[in-house]
């Protein structure tokens, strides 16, 4: 793409440079407060057991 088209706005179709939905950025940041959500929980339980329980 060259320089004219990027100061233009060229290339209206991609939604973002990586190319991912909308549907797989809301899955991935709830995944993320889902990990979130558990490191804190450990670390309030003194966080120096296993993660997993085991």
């Amino acid at each position: 793409m060259g320089l004219r088209s990027l100061i233009t706005g060229g290339n209206k179709t991609a939604t973002n440079a990586t190319g991912r939905t909308a549907k797989d950025r809301l899955r991935d940041s709830g995944n993320v407060r889902k990990i979130d959500a558990g490191t804190a929980a450990w670390l309030r339980a003194g966080g120096r057991g296993p993660r997993k329980g085991k």
